[in-house]
């Protein structure tokens, strides 16, 4: 295979992540509207709508290749925010910290393979 075609099929596997998220969260969204934030307030309905549709638009950016660099970066955008507001695993201790981490962790992945699609972009 070769490098080029491996970068095609990653960075569909990479935006296609967040197309399903970001349609999951717009047949949610009544739900997801409720939502309370690590600190404990739920974020205004124009907040989360157009979080929801940087993912859904910002995932097809990066799938399909269509300025994949600005995906990727609306994206890492999207991505630190949302980290912050709902993993922000100082918060919690024990076994409640622990999925935190986990989504932190994932969250960092992310954030690298963004940066990959804007540096080969």
């Amino acid at each position: 295979m070769t490098l080029t075609s491996l970068i095609i099929i990653g960075r569909f596997l990479l935006g296609l992540m967040f197309i399903i998220a970001g349609v999951r969260n717009f047949l949610r969204l009544e739900e997801r509207l409720g939502f309370k934030t690590n600190y404990g307030f739920v974020l205004p309905r124009p907040a989360i709508v157009i979080g929801f549709a940087v993912q859904l638009v910002a995932g097809i950016s990066v799938a399909f290749g269509l300025w994949p660099f600005w995906g990727a970066l609306a994206l890492i955008a999207f991505l630190i925010p949302a980290t912050a507001f709902y993993h922000n695993f100082f918060m919690f201790q024990g076994k409640e910290r622990e999925p935190h981490i986990y989504f932190v962790t994932v969250n960092l992945a992310l954030l690298g393979a963004f940066l990959i699609v804007m540096a080969i972009s």
